[in-house]
């Protein structure tokens, strides 16, 4: 694969992944929102008011960033960057005090169409993802969290070079928080 900070644009046979234009975010969108109804509860405002609006929350704003999977039948994955701002609660405040400062994003919406899966889209993505937010984007350093109770969640970002940083269960949505150990994921050879 190619290197994300050389060409912007990691391919493979069948699969291409780079930053998204305008003209992707109709069909992004409605990956995202069918991944979100059959896999993680459906639409929640408060959480997923950014699907609303993806132009305005990834492409026009500063710090920000979409990334999208496209194979031959079309887009198939996403993965978001914005500044990390953990909201205090449901995060706990410590948690808020170390992400929640200017070098640090956060990795949103790493989402793949179930017929995609176990195909090396989520690595894709989240490669991109993150030579995007260390190169362009200015970022130090990546975080995440997911939800654990998503089947193969917890093991894919466990797949990757994470870092564990807090384990919530058993809050009522499963989180566990990661940081990406940004270094080894964007030298790793086929992430």
């Amino acid at each position: 694969m190619s290197s994300p900070q050389r060409t912007g644009l990691v391919e493979s046979s069948d699969l291409s992944v780079a930053l998204a234009a305008p003209a992707d975010l109709v069909e992004a969108e409605t990956v995202m929102r069918e991944v979100l109804r059959t896999d993680l509860g459906g639409y929640r405002a408060q959480w997923h008011r950014d699907l609303d609006h993806l132009e305005a929350a990834y492409l026009r704003r500063p710090g920000c960033a979409l990334v999208v999977a496209r194979d031959e039948g079309g887009i198939v994955g996403t993965a978001a960057v914005k500044p990390c701002l953990l909201a205090t609660p449901p995060n706990p405040d410590w948690l808020a005090r170390e992400y929640n400062q200017p070098g640090v994003c956060q990795l949103v919406r790493v989402w793949v169409a179930a017929g995609a899966r176990r195909r090396g889209v989520g690595r894709a993505l989240a490669e991109r993802a993150v030579g995007w937010s260390v190169g362009p984007g200015g970022y130090r350093r990546v975080y995440l969290h997911t939800d654990a109770s998503v089947p193969g969640a917890e093991a894919f970002w466990r797949s990757l070079p994470t870092r564990e940083v807090h384990d919530d269960r058993p809050d009522p949505f499963h989180t566990v928080h990661f940081e990406i150990d940004v270094d080894a994921l964007l030298r790793v050879p086929g992430c």
